[in-house]
């Protein structure tokens, strides 16, 4: 019975979610472990969530991991960042997740830069100078940089601190990772270019970021800005979002944009440059009349007077 009442909540949920037009958020995690005050509460105009980690399931309380990906993914197209969806289950996760996935936030004043590894791909979240972040450009992530064998995530040989590539022709399309001056760094790097699972040893140089928001699909997507703060090792985020309609993209080249009425080329294709009548051939030969020899008949050339 338990089961079958368990099943029709998540369903009503699960239904719920699929209406909401707006979305607060209030998150709260320790980036140093769980010290029993993380939380992620969100509520949308037609559900409200307050949700923790469950030390004995090892889940999520309120199953949000399930439900928020509900309000990210609708018809199978993506509404919100991939890294927002990721960056908001810490605070339902365990420590030991956060510490493999290599959660780090970096201040400046009220500037913060939240990066992290999570299933093979790496996000890079910035705010802006007073600490807001915004959906549409606070978002970055590179995937690909790892291989994925039973949820087992390999760091590409390429992506790994100190690789180079050999420099024999014939072994042009070989690659090997050399081992770095020793360090007290866990793991050392692998001399085989099998690459290594250790994130610690994925060289961030070298890795390309590009943007992520949403589904370019998508008719409507959830906007906002959020506000972030970090103390005493605590990372806070909090806000409201509204699902709008997806904005239309400016050109890239604004050579490209068709003149508008008030800025028309002035020439026209009849303002050239007309002849003068003293430039016509005809009314050269108009003004020229012939001399008249002695005679009286039209003096030629060759004529002598």
């Amino acid at each position: 019975m338990k089961k079958i009442v368990s099943a029709l909540i998540s369903a009503l949920l699960f239904l719920t979610t699929l209406s909401a037009e707006s979305l607060k958020i209030d998150f709260r995690c320790r980036l140093d472990g769980d010290d029993g005050k993380n939380y992620l509460n969100w509520q949308s105009d037609t559900s409200k969530i307050k949700d923790s980690f469950d030390a004995v399931s090892g889940a999520s309380k309120k199953m949000s991991t399930k439900l928020l990906r509900e309000v990210q993914v609708e018809e199978k197209k993506r509404l919100f960042p991939k890294g927002l969806y990721a960056l908001l289950l810490f605070a339902v996760t365990s420590p030991e997740q956060m510490k493999t996935d290599m959660l780090t936030v970096e201040a400046e004043d009220r500037k913060l830069t939240i990066s992290f590894i999570h299933r093979g791909n790496a996000y890079k979240i910035t705010t802006d100078e007073k600490g807001r972040l915004d959906l549409l450009t606070g978002f970055t992530f590179a995937e690909g940089l790892a291989t994925n064998s039973k949820q087992v995530f390999t760091i590409k040989p390429e992506y790994l601190q100190g690789y180079e590539e050999k420099s024999d022709e014939k072994e042009a399309d070989k690659k090997e990772a050399k081992i770095p001056t020793p360090n007290p760094t866990q793991n050392p790097l692998p001399e085989s270019p099998a690459g290594s699972t250790d994130w610690n040893l994925l060289d961030w140089e070298k890795v390309t970021f590009i943007p992520d928001t949403y589904d370019e699909k998508a008719e409507k997507i959830w906007n906002g800005k959020l506000k972030t703060s970090l103390k005493d090792g605590v990372l806070t985020i909090s806000g409201k979002l509204k699902k709008v309609e997806k904005p239309k993209k400016s050109p890239d080249n604004l050579d490209d944009i068709p003149p508008t009425s008030d800025d028309k080329p002035t020439d026209k294709p009849d303002d050239k440059p007309t002849d003068t009548p003293a430039d016509k051939p005809e009314d050269k030969a108009a003004d020229e009349k012939p001399q008249m020899n002695a005679t009286g008949e039209p003096q030629m050339n060759g004529d002598k007077h």
